[in-house]
């Protein structure tokens, strides 16, 4: 893998001297924050779910780094539609280590007699809430930002066979169902996929909260935040 930084933020400043060259970006990884014990709910205008996303109970260590799996759910009827691993930190940024998109669940076919009750499976509802074999994974990790960006940079990087570039491209209101004051950093992922993997789209950060607004690459409008707790480990 491969991840190459295209930065369009140094700044000339100085006399006569020669001119000094500061970086001034943002600190990625504080507005898609992992600590904790998260949730959170969005809202879209094409679908009648809610989408609800948790995190696993226990991270994954590799080396010094935390990776949390997201689990991104339609409520009703409760089924896991796809889930990442990601990590967030001071040192290596936003890395996403895998993800898997889960099939439609196969309907049960109705084999049973006259008397209108089939003999196969059961009448329960229960919720398909497991995340099966299948997994794509990163090795090394997917650098989707570096821990400090700043609006114009952009991230090029590969993996598992595709490449994926990452454009921080300005920060902006993002206002969603639930706070409607937010300033949030405007992250685009592009991938050279043919059947983009779900973190493929563009993104609204805040601080602190995370994801405000998500629009899938190809969608016509994004998923928006309703909700969202937090719980110290």
């Amino acid at each position: 893998m491969r991840s190459v930084l295209l930065s369009l933020s140094a700044l000339a400043i100085g006399g006569c001297e020669p001119p000094e060259y500061k970086y001034a970006g943002y600190r990625t990884y504080e507005s898609f924050p992992l600590d904790g014990t998260r949730t959170w709910k969005y809202k879209h205008a094409a679908h009648d779910y809610l989408l609800e996303v948790d995190m696993e109970a226990e991270p994954e260590v590799v080396g010094t780094t935390r990776v949390h799996t997201l689990r991104y759910k339609q409520d009703e009827p409760s089924r896991v539609l796809y889930a990442i691993k990601w990590s967030s930190d001071s040192t290596d940024g936003v890395q996403i280590h895998g993800y898997i998109v889960e099939n439609e669940p196969a309907e049960v076919a109705d084999d049973g007699d006259d008397t209108g009750e089939a003999s196969g499976g059961d009448d329960t509802g229960a919720a398909v809430d497991t995340i099966t074999d299948g997994w794509v994974n990163f090795d090394p990790p997917l650098q989707l930002t570096e821990y400090q960006m700043a609006p114009g940079d952009v991230m090029l990087s590969s993996a598992g066979g595709d490449d994926y570039t990452t454009t921080f491209e300005k920060t902006e209101n993002c206002p969603n169902d639930w706070r409607d004051d937010w300033t949030c950093l405007r992250i685009v992922v592009e991938s050279s996929a043919s059947d983009p993997a779900p973190f493929v789209g563009t993104w609204h950060w805040a601080t602190e909260y995370g994801t405000s607004l998500f629009e899938p690459a190809g969608d016509v409008a994004p998923w928006t935040l309703v909700e969202a707790t937090w719980f110290a480990s």
